[in-house]
């Protein structure tokens, strides 16, 4: 696959001057390998080394092998180019599709490593970043921040080298950029490198024979003698120890200093490698920002918040965590664009941080949500004039690249009180916070909601359900019950949809209020949302036998249009049954249209090029604007029940049922009416326009052997 290079034994021999083969792991690689893969979110991050045959993996996160081929592993594509390589999708890439590890297991669809190179220009191997998914080109800065990394890498070799070969390490001290200092028994200096020049702004004619504690001052001297001491005579460095060298020029440097002894012609010896630090320093400050911050609004993040505040709690203060929320935030993403949506967010952070007091801690918890952090105890009365100030100040209008936005907030907020000591952690403190916004929420926009112990019962009762409808799930307690959908005109049966019903073993059935909406978001939802489509298309083929051009409905859960298999598992059934794709109609709500993103638009727009009916359920009791039945592949509107119940007596419920008809028609949609009680409401539809619907006029939602047989 692979050419090798002229100067391939050269290269392999400075890697072999290393020792990196065959020894134990390395707590400094690990630290590395670790912060990069938090520090780009990915999932594997590795320091290889390439030999003659395989690249050995020094240290690795996220990944099992120690080892791969020279011939197929990616590193090698870095080693050889000597130079940054990313690839942003490995499918995409004709260089590297037919790789085999990515046909193959582990399957890399990214990819992006930056070369180790050694002071005389080889490149030992590479530090790489790998993840399973396609994922954006690496920005400027981060393709620096990369090469940083690998400078660490060097780093860490180049001072482990030094320590490891200590005399023969004076040979080539002229070269190597660090300061390398030697004295004698006499405390005199006897080796003073460029670097020691360089780092003290002492020429080494004016250092070599004088005490070395007056040259670099009794302070660093005594340093020095310290470290000198923790090395003892056995020839074992001390490394790592760090202080501050005073320059000639009067200026300070931070320094890293090991130290070695020896005897020498039966003398002892003292040897120094001290290390100006600043740029590293630098660089680890640049990563703990990075590590500890939210790169758009610039607050700490959520990591940095829980730290904190279990610092405070391990040292017995009060503490009081206010989690705001923005409500809707994610129709400004979808109805004007994430560029709009980011400035939205990075407004809340500066009106939060503007009111919070200057003692507190403010930082962006997720991704439209915030937290403030109180330390001490003030009063309640003080919290609730914050709080309302907040949730007040985050409803005023957003303006925005030209755009106005509206949005509202709730709050919640949670206290621990010093006496709590130990009895409560930072992360279950925030989840108090949690508890109490999604009670706020509940209740509205601008409401802020204090935790108390009612609102963790309500938390342990949903979980409870949770439990039981998994349970239900697995003992078949699951059934379907059909509504018959009429002619308005004839009352003939044209179709049905299909309700999930919960036949408890104790309670008898159980009302979809109680359960769906725990239901729908719980990890369950799928495979439900999957067993109710089959028994759907199956309940249809049997009613197709009596009524031809039967149809069933069927309710999405929000999991289903997310998932990716949604169209090929449509297409099976409907080959599976025997029925045409207009046999199914799916039903989507306003909700699930609004956070919806374009594979699921794309999803859709398969489901109805096979001929699958999209149906629009209780259009005109949300927000959803006109230009979503534009934008959306529907073929069906449903007349939400509530203007269906008040026609005879709204004029404005009258008004909405009579343009969502006229909408449909104009659109090329069909309409339906929910909710059918009365002959009135019936007769009144038929007048407007409406052809079908379905209500209790008709039929009750019944099991299959109870549907109507005949027309």
């Amino acid at each position: 696959m692979m050419v090798h290079s002229l100067n391939e034994a050269s290269r392999l021999g400075a890697l072999t001057d290393y020792k990196v083969f065959g020894t134990p792991p390395e707590k400094e690689f690990d630290r590395i390998v670790k912060l990069m893969a938090e520090v780009f979110s990915m999932p594997t991050a590795l320091i290889g080394f390439m030999g003659g045959e395989s690249h050995y993996f020094k240290a690795r996160v996220g990944f099992d092998a120690c080892e791969a081929s020279r011939e197929v592993s990616f590193c090698t594509y870095t080693v050889e180019s000597n130079q940054l390589l990313v690839i942003p999708d490995t499918h995409a890439d004709p260089a590297y599709r037919d790789s085999p590890l990515v046909q193959g297991p582990p399957g890399i669809r990214f990819y992006a490593g930056a070369p180790i190179r050694s002071p005389d220009g080889h490149c030992l191997g590479a530090i790489s970043l790998v993840d399973y998914v396609p994922r954006a080109p690496l920005s400027a800065a981060q393709e620096t921040m990369l090469e940083e990394f690998a400078e660490m890498v060097m780093d860490h070799l180049n001072r482990r080298r030094l320590l490891m070969v200590r005399r023969a390490a004076l040979k080539l001290a002229s070269s190597i950029p660090d300061a390398i200092i030697c004295t004698n028994h006499f405390d005199e200096v006897t080796f003073w490198n460029k670097g020691a020049e360089g780092l003290t702004g002492i020429h080494g004619n004016k250092a070599r024979g004088r005490k070395l504690g007056a040259l670099l001052g009794a302070q660093f001297q005594h340093l020095l003698f310290d470290v000198g001491q923790h090395a003892g005579l056995d020839r074992r460095p001390v490394e790592n120890e760090r202080s501050f060298i005073l320059r000639d020029d009067g200026s300070h440097r931070p320094v890293e200093v090991s130290s070695a002894i020896w005897m020498e012609d039966d003398q002892q010896q003292r040897g120094f490698v001290i290390r100006d630090v600043a740029h590293r320093q630098d660089l680890q400050n640049r990563v703990r920002y990075l590590r500890d911050s939210d790169r758009l609004t610039g607050l700490p993040n959520r990591s940095r918040f829980l730290e904190i505040a279990q610092d405070y709690l391990e040292r017995g203060r009060a503490l009081t965590v206010l989690k705001v929320g923005l409500d809707n935030f994610k129709v400004v993403n979808s109805s004007l664009g994430i560029a709009t949506g980011d400035e939205v967010l990075r407004e809340a952070a500066r009106r939060v941080s503007a009111l919070a007091p200057e003692q507190a801690m403010v930082a962006r918890l997720a991704g439209d949500e915030f937290g403030v952090l109180l330390s001490g105890d003030p009063d309640p009365e003080t919290i609730h004039r914050l709080g309302e100030a907040i949730v007040r100040d985050m409803a005023r209008p957003y303006r925005i690249h030209g755009f106005e936005c509206r949005l509202t907030a709730c709050m919640g907020i949670a206290s621990a009180p010093a006496e709590a000591k130990g009895e409560l952690d930072s992360a279950g403190l925030l989840k108090r916070a949690l508890l109490a916004l999604q009670e706020a929420k509940c209740r509205g926009a601008n409401q802020s909601v204090v935790f108390t112990s009612a609102l963790s019962e309500q938390a342990d009762k949903k979980h409870r359900l949770e439990q039981d409808l998994r349970t239900a799930f697995q003992q078949h307690d699951f059934e379907l019950h059909f509504q018959p959908q009429n002619t308005l005109d004839s009352g003939k049966v044209v179709g049905a949809e299909a309700l999930l019903r919960w036949r408890h073993r104790e309670r008898g059935l159980v009302s979809p209020a109680e359960f769906i909406s725990v239901l729908e978001v719980s990890d369950q939802a799928l495979r439900v949302g999957d067993w109710i489509l089959e028994a759907s298309c199956a309940f249809a083929a049997a009613q197709r036998v009596r009524h031809e051009t039967f149809r069933v409905g069927v309710n999405l859960f929000p999991c289903q249009l997310h998932d990716p298999e949604l169209a090929n598992k449509v297409e099976a059934l409907l080959n599976r049954y025997g029925l045409p794709p207009q046999a199914l109609e799916l039903e989507i709500t306003e909700t699930t249209i609004l956070e919806s993103s374009p594979d699921i638009l794309g999803t859709l727009r398969r489901l109805h090029d096979l001929g699958v009916g999209i149906a629009f359920d209780d259009y005109g009791t949300g927000y959803a604007s006109l230009s979503l039945l534009k934008k959306y592949p529907l073929t069906r509107l449903k007349i939400d029940r509530q203007f269906v119940a008040n026609l005879g007596t709204s004029p404005h419920d009258l008004a909405i049922v009579n343009s969502i008809i006229v909408l449909g028609r104009n659109l090329g949609l069909e309409v339906i009416a929910e909710g059918i009680e009365e002959q009135g409401q019936m007769e009144m539809l038929l007048r407007l326009g409406c052809q079908e619907g379905q209500g209790y006029w008709f039929s009750r939602p019944v099991p299959e052997a109870e549907f109507p047989t005949s027309q």
